[in-house]
């Protein structure tokens, strides 16, 4: 758990806890330590106990912090009942507890790994500039009437080279939602539309029109560009977050894959298809 979530959780319902403290037993073992919150049948629940139980994203409402202690003694109750009756010797819940085990600790390592992780400034820096060069300099606006055939699109495009207007032609024959807007599809980057049409329009001019028509999984296309303009990049300081995550991510596939690398992994039975 982070240090300062910790210390706030603790510092907002330590004056709740220490009040909700089940007094200590005449007869049995003493409080383990002054961490201890109750003991149930001898097994103590802890305040990290309770922490852990509310989950690391907010501090508790101090003023349910008794409830919360309830749950976890209810729940307590239920684990020595089913330790009891042998359920933790049963194989489907051993398969549940060991899959479970597997998951919070290798949950924990990599949350250790991420966290002592640091990144130089030139590294920061150099994938940024690969990202960067990986976006699109330029995005478009433009225009589409969509039919399902490719025949009606040959004739409105027949219909624009007599003169007919775009947006009116799209109004009455396009089936796709964009007709209500004559078929203005508003600004977009090629990445956004399926390759055909972007293809498409980056073969335009502002002001043209597609002079075929275009199939896409969607029907054919008749396709206007109105206008372009230049893309804005966002700078560092913005995405370093986002730049940290993917070296964190590489770092951590590449510590995966020397694991793997240095395992003896066998196959006895292989999965079935």
């Amino acid at each position: 758990m982070n240090t300062r979530i910790a210390l706030i959780l603790l510092t907002a319902l330590l004056p709740v806890l220490t009040a909700c403290d089940p007094p200590e037993p005449e007869a049995g073992p003493p409080l383990a330590d002054a961490e201890t919150l109750a003991l149930v049948n001898d097994v103590p629940i802890t305040r990290t106990d309770l922490f852990t139980y509310v989950g690391l994203e907010a501090a508790p409402d101090t003023a349910n912090a008794e409830d919360l202690l309830d749950e976890l003694i209810k729940l307590e109750l239920l684990r020595q009942q089913a330790v009891a009756e042998d359920l933790h010797q049963e194989e489907e819940t051993r398969v549940l507890l060991r899959n479970l085990e597997t998951n919070i600790l290798a949950s924990q390592l990599i949350e250790r790994r991420t966290e002592a992780m640091q990144f130089s400034d030139a590294e920061i820096e150099a994938e940024y500039e690969a990202r960067i060069e990986e976006l699109a300099s330029e995005e478009y606006r433009a225009r589409h009437i969509l039919v399902p055939t490719p025949e009606p699109a040959r004739d409105l495009i027949e219909q624009l080279d007599a003169g007919g207007d775009f947006a009116a032609l799209a109004e009455t024959h396009s089936i796709d939602a964009s007709a209500s807007e004559g078929g203005d599809l508003g600004w977009f980057v090629p990445e956004q539309m399926v390759p055909p049409f972007a293809a498409a329009v980056a073969g335009l001019e502002p002001g043209e029109y597609t002079r075929e028509p275009v199939e896409t999984r969607f029907g054919w296309h008749v396709i206007r560009l109105e206008e372009t303009r230049d893309v804005e990049r966002p700078p560092l300081e913005e995405v370093r977050p986002l730049i940290e995550e993917i070296l964190e991510t590489r770092r951590l596939r590449a510590y995966v894959e020397e694991l793997r690398a240095d395992a003896r992994i066998e196959f006895p039975i292989r999965p079935q298809q």
